[in-house]
C-alpha cells in the first residue's frame, strides 16, 4: 500500500491560512451580503434579552423546586400522621389493655381512654381536611415547574440562536475584511503578535520569580525551625545544669544532655536544608530578568551555608567521667556553643530576607512590565478592531449601502445549533413574551499607551563573607 504523509503543525496552519484567503477571495461582497449581515445582526440584537431571562428563569425554577419539595414533605408528613392516628384509635378501641382506663394512668387526668379517642378522631379529621389543600398546592407547584422548564428550554433555544447568529455575522465580517486588507491592518496585526509574544515572555518571567520568592520564604522558615531547635536545646541544657546543681538523678541528667545534643544536630540539618532550598530558589531566577534590571538583581545569588558547632567526644567524656564539676563545665561549654549557633543562624536568616526582598523587587518590576504590555496589547487590539470596522464601512459604501456600520459581534466558540426550525420557533415565542426586557450595552474604553524597557547587561555574582562560625559558599544566580 502507498504511504500517506501527515502534514506538520506548521504546514497545517499554512494550509488553513491559504484556505481562508481563498475563501475570502471567492466571497461575493455585494449589497446582498450586507443585507444578510444586517439581518443577522438585527436578529441577534433582538435576542440579547435571552441571557438575562434565562438566568432569571433558572433562579425561579430552583426556588419553585425547593418549594415543591417542601410541599411534598408536608403532604407525606400529613399522610404519616393520619396513619399514626388511625392506629392509635384502633388500638384504643379494640385492645383490652390500651382500651381500659384503669390500665392507662397517663389518661387519668385527661378524661380517660374515651377522651383520648375523641381527641385523636378530631385531629384525624383535621389532617384529612388539610390533605386536599396540600395535594393541590403540590400539584400546582409541579405544574409551575413544568412551565418553567419549558420556558427555560425555549430561552436556551433563543440563546443558542443568538450565538449562532453572532457567529455567522462575525464570520461574514472577518471574511469581508480579509477580502480587502489594508497596510495599516497588516501593521497592526504584526504589532499585536509581537506584543502578545512579549506579554507571554513577561508572564513566564513573573511565574519563575514567584517560585524563587516562595523558595526564599521556605528557606527562611527552615532557618526559623533551626533557631527554634537551638532554643529548645538551650532550655534542655539549663535543665540539666539545674539538675546537676541540685544533685538530682544522674539518669535524668544524662537523658537531658542527650536530648540537647540531638536538638543541636537537628538544627544543623535544618540549616543545611535551608541553604539547599535557598540555592535552588536563587538559581531559578531568570537571567533575562536579572539582565534587564541589574540594579535590582545586584546581590541575588549569594548563599551562606552555615556549619554549626556541635558537642564532641570531649564534652561527652567530661559529662560521663568528670562528676558534678565536669557536668558543670561541659554544660557551660555547650550553652556557649548554642548561643553562638543561634547568632549564626540569625545572620543567615537576615541574609535570606535580603535575598527575598531583592527577588520580590525584581518580581514587582516584571509584573509592572507585564501590565504595560497587556495594556499596550489591548490598545492595539482595539485599533485592529477599529481598522476592521473602517474597512467594512468602506466596502459597504462601495456596494451602495447607506446604513452605518455597527460594532462587529464577537464570535463565541459554540456549536451552530440555531439552524433547527424548532430553535426559530422557540426564539420567536420567547421573544414575544420578553419584548420589554431588551437592553443595550456600551462599548469599553481604550486602555492607555504603555512603553517597553530595553534590557541591559547581566549582573556579575560575587562572593559574600560568611558570619562568625559559618562557612560561606558563593552560588551565582
Amino acid at each position: 500500500p502507498k504511504e500517506v504523509s501527515c502534514p506538520s503543525p506548521r504546514q497545517s496552519a499554512s494550509l488553513s491560512c491559504f484556505r481562508a484567503v481563498r475563501e475570502s477571495r471567492s466571497l461575493m461582497v455585494d449589497a446582498g451580503f450586507f443585507s444578510r449581515h444586517d439581518a443577522l445582526s438585527a436578529e441577534a440584537q433582538s435576542l440579547l434579552y435571552a441571557d438575562g431571562a434565562l438566568s432569571e428563569t433558572q433562579q425561579n425554577l430552583r426556588s419553585v423546586t425547593s418549594a415543591e419539595r417542601s410541599a411534598e414533605s408536608q403532604r407525606v408528613a400529613n399522610q404519616r400522621k393520619q396513619a399514626q392516628r388511625e392506629r392509635r384509635i384502633d388500638r384504643c378501641e379494640n385492645s383490652w389493655f390500651y382500651g381500659t382506663t384503669a390500665l392507662q394512668p397517663q389518661t387519668w387526668v385527661y378524661g380517660g381512654v374515651s377522651a383520648k379517642i375523641a381527641r385523636q378522631k378530631a385531629k384525624l379529621e383535621a389532617d384529612r381536611a388539610s390533605a386536599p389543600s396540600l395535594q393541590s398546592r403540590e400539584a400546582a407547584l409541579e405544574q409551575t415547574i413544568e412551565d418553567l422548564k419549558a420556558q427555560a428550554q425555549a430561552l436556551q433555544g433563543a440563546v443558542a440562536r443568538r450565538r449562532a447568529l453572532e457567529t455567522e455575522a462575525a464570520g461574514m465580517f472577518e471574511s469581508a475584511v480579509a477580502s480587502a486588507p489594508t497596510p495599516q491592518l497588516h501593521s497592526l496585526g504584526k504589532s499585536a503578535a509581537e506584543w502578545q509574544a512579549a506579554l507571554g515572555q513577561e508572564q513566564a518571567l513573573a511565574a519563575a520569580l514567584v517560585e524563587a520568592s516562595r523558595g526564599c520564604a521556605a528557606a527562611r522558615q527552615r532557618y526559623y525551625s533551626a533557631i527554634n531547635a537551638l532554643q529548645r536545646a538551650h532550655q534542655t541544657n539549663q535543665g540539666a545544669q539545674f539538675n546537676n546543681v541540685l544533685d538530682g538523678s544522674e539518669f535524668i541528667e544524662h537523658m537531658q544532655q542527650g536530648h540537647r545534643d540531638q536538638l543541636m544536630q537537628q538544627a544543623q540539618m535544618e540549616a543545611h536544608q535551608a541553604g539547599v532550598v535557598l540555592t535552588r530558589a536563587l538559581q531559578s531566577v531568570p537571567p533575562a530578568a536579572a539582565a534587564r534590571y541589574p540594579q535590582l538583581a545586584a546581590g541575588i545569588g549569594h548563599v551562606v551555608m552555615p556549619r554549626l558547632e556541635q558537642n564532641g567526644a570531649g564534652t561527652a567524656m567530661m559529662e560521663i567521667f568528670g562528676g558534678d564539676f565536669g557536668d558543670a563545665v561541659a554544660g557551660m561549654q555547650a550553652g556557649g556553643r548554642i548561643q553562638r549557633n543561634i547568632g549564626v543562624l540569625a545572620q543567615c536568616e537576615q541574609l535570606t530576607a535580603q535575598q527575598e526582598a531583592r527577588v520580590n523587587a525584581l518580581l514587582q518590576a516584571v509584573r509592572q512590565e507585564a501590565a504595560n504590555a497587556a495594556a499596550t496589547l489591548q490598545r492595539i487590539e482595539a485599533d485592529v478592531l477599529a481598522e476592521k470596522r473602517s474597512i467594512f464601512a468602506a466596502l459597504r459604501s462601495r456596494c451602495g449601502g447607506v446604513a452605518a456600520v455597527a460594532a462587529a459581534p464577537v464570535a463565541t466558540a459554540t456549536a451552530v445549533i440555531g439552524s433547527d426550525p424548532k430553535d426559530h420557533m422557540a426564539a420567536t415565542a420567547v421573544q414575544a413574551a420578553w419584548q420589554t426586557r431588551v437592553t443595550g450595552r456600551a462599548a469599553a474604553a481604550s486602555p492607555p499607551v504603555a512603553t517597553a524597557v530595553a534590557p541591559s547587561g547581566p549582573p556579575v555574582a560575587t562572593a559574600v563573607a560568611a558570619p562568625a562560625g559559618a562557612v560561606a559558599t558563593a552560588v551565582a544566580a
